[in-house]
């Protein structure tokens, strides 16, 4: 019985309550975990680094970096709790003694710990900690300020009371703009708009960490077939970045994506770039404020989408280095201010272009350098070249067209790398593979030289039973003629086998394969062992028809059945049908319970026959199907098709 999960509306999802307070214990604590990563990490790393020189950093080092590696795995459980799939971070071995501990200084994935938890988490989760406090408190405090609004000085003009105003040109009465009614009533549908948008607040708060965080400390998300099962707090699948091909060693056969490395760059840069480029407009420049928001955004915003989306990125970033131009173009202190490229505009540039370079092809990266500086120099030009400008230009081509051509260096050389490291791959394993055939070359021949010194000692028996054993009747002189003749046979047939398994530049014996006709003989040499045997086939008109591979691999199954079935069932009766069709044909083999003498010992098995049957049906486009059978015996059943 199949049962379906009810269905969600996305209302009810979106202002789920446990949903909403997920998102807060996912928020709200990663702030002062994050303050105490940084308070620890960056003094001991500092202290690690500066006292290098006396060997004491040699020690202080990989303590930092396991440190960090300890707070990372606590952002992974975290991101984990809150509903996202993340792959386990693969760290290099541990290995004792001080040695092992010093080699963790050679360990990528930890140095990308360390990264991630004293230069982006705290920056960051400051930004969603702020904005959830602040939201949270808007809310409650616009809903209960009718409570505590009457202990507010009623000599200043409310905000509602200037919104009034302003709509009004000063028209408002007093009694009405300083209205304590007003204010109130004001603050009331503010707190109600807060606290109803509190949860999509909240969602994209916990989704900016969650993505930042398993960028940088997963390499790649989980797809959305890969992710936990959905709960009422757990969050909607999170767009995971592309497959990339860049990859670093971290440790012996294990990879860290190139990609967590970009995200944290383009993560702290896009960070700085804000606080740093938004007054940087808005004061030296002159830029509205509203204006140099936007560009700051716009331009911070463009890094990161090339990360994921390199040429969305460059088209953003040129539409914002050419807006940032033109803005800027009426400042007043252009003649002392680097113009139409501001600095920290050019360093977005700079590190949009390597980060392009890096993970990309040399097409790409060229377009991310060249598009940006040719949108920026028409601009200008339609805007009036000044001197200034003309250096500016100069700089901004001449700087990135070095780091391009570092990034593109650097590219080419890890991909060298990858190459030479992937043909040695190959070759191991072509190595192993070839190691292991010749093993089991010698384990064939050990076998034949076991079985087939016993099957000859049968064979020899069998037909000097009649010299040996004089006067036996006719019918016990055929049995043993059938013996002899049966061991010859599977002798004949080991050698073949053991020909191609030996001799692989060798030719094989030209010995004719047993087919779909040859199918009766083989229940007829059965029969003979004393098996009570029934056989059914529609085949033996159509049998020329039916490919050779696929009458082969049907005689192969039958015998296999009739051998396990005389084998762990004797005296059972058996029926053997083989049903030939248009398109398939199918073979079933039936035995019933055992019903041999009292302490009779069944062979044991190996339990390989089937599975090479199963094998054999597979190659073919075919299945195998075998299990116990109502009659309290045994049934193997295969189909295969003719095409």
């Amino acid at each position: 019985m199949v049962t379906t999960a009810p269905v969600t509306t996305t209302k009810e999802r979106t202002f789920s309550l446990a949903r909403l307070t997920g998102d807060y214990a996912y928020v709200m604590p990663g702030f002062f975990i994050s303050l105490f990563a940084f308070v620890v990490l960056v003094p001991l790393t500092a202290l690690a680094i500066s006292t290098l020189v006396i060997w004491v950093g040699v020690v202080l080092l990989p303590l930092a970096l396991v440190i960090a590696s300890g707070f990372a795995e606590l952002s992974r459980a975290r991101l984990r709790h809150w509903g996202v799939s993340l792959p386990p971070a693969r760290y290099a071995p541990v290995t004792r003694g001080l040695t092992g501990f010093i080699k963790r200084i050679a360990e990528p994935r930890r140095w990308l710990d360390l990264a991630f938890e004293t230069v982006v988490a705290l920056p960051l989760r400051t930004f969603t900690f702020v904005v959830a406090t602040t939201w949270t408190a808007g809310a409650l405090g616009g809903i209960t300020h009718v409570f505590w609004g009457v202990f507010l000085p009623q000599d200043d003009l409310p905000l509602p009371g200037m919104i009034l105003e302003a709509i009004t040109d000063g028209a408002a009465p007093d009694a009405v703009s300083r209205s304590y009614l007003l204010d109130t009533g004001f603050s009331f549908v503010c707190g109600v708009i807060l606290l109803l948008t509190l949860p999509l607040v909240m969602r994209g708060l916990a989704r900016l960490d969650a993505a930042a965080t398993a960028a940088a400390l997963g390499g790649l998300l989980a797809s959305a077939s890969e992710a936990a099962p959905a709960s009422p707090a757990s969050p909607a699948a999170i767009p995971s970045p592309p497959a990339d091909t860049d990859r670093t060693q971290d440790g012996p056969g294990r990879l860290v994506s190139g990609s967590g490395w970009a995200w944290i760059t383009a993560i702290f840069v896009a960070i700085v770039s804000i606080a740093v480029g938004w007054p940087v407009l808005s004061v030296l420049y002159g830029t509205p404020v509203v204006a140099a928001m936007c560009l700051a955004i716009a331009s911070a915003a463009a890094l990161l989408v090339a990360v994921r989306w390199p040429r969305t990125g460059v088209a953003l970033q040129t539409a914002a280095a050419v807006a940032t131009a033109a803005v800027t173009a009426a400042s007043p202190g252009l003649s002392w201010l680097p113009w139409p490229w501001p600095v920290m505009t050019l360093i977005l540039q700079v590190i949009l272009v390597l980060i392009v370079a890096l993970r990309h092809p040399w097409p790409l990266a060229i377009t991310a350098w060249a598009v940006p500086q040719a949108g920026v120099l028409l601009a200008t030009i339609a805007i009036g070249i000044t001197p200034g400008a003309r250096v500016s230009l100069i700089v901004s081509a001449s700087v990135t067209a070095g780091l391009l051509a570092i990034g593109i260096a650097i590219r080419q050389l890890v991909s060298s790398r990858g190459a030479l490291q992937e043909e040695r791959r190959a070759s191991a394993e072509l190595s192993a593979q070839r190691t292991e055939l010749q093993e089991r070359n010698r384990i064939a021949q050990e076998l034949h030289d076991v079985v087939a010194h016993s099957m000859s000692v049968i064979s020899i028996q069998a037909t000097t039973a009649r010299y040996r054993l004089p006067g036996m009747d006719s019918e016990t002189e055929q049995e043993f003629q059938s013996i002899a003749a049966s061991s010859r046979q599977a002798l004949t047939e080991m050698r073949g086998l053991l020909a191609v398994l030996r001799s692989p530049d060798r030719e094989a014996e030209l010995a004719p394969q047993p087919a779909l006709t040859d199918i009766p003989a083989l229940v007829d040499a059965t029969l003979r062992s004393g098996a009570r045997i029934s056989f059914r086939s529609n085949a033996d008109a159509a049998a020329a028809s039916v490919p050779a591979a696929t009458g082969l691999t049907a005689y192969r199954i039958v015998q296999e059945a009739l051998s396990n079935a005389v084998r762990h069932a004797p005296g059972a009766e058996i029926d053997v049908a083989v049903t030939l069709t248009e398109d398939r044909l199918e073979v079933e083999v039936v035995n019933g319970p055992a019903d041999g003498p009292d302490g009779y010992e069944t062979a044991p098995g190996a339990g390989l026959g089937l599975t090479g049957a199963r094998d054999r049906a597979t190659a073919l486009g075919g299945a195998v199907d075998t299990g116990p059978h109502g009659s309290g015996g045994f049934r193997v059943h295969a189909v295969l098709p003719l095409a």
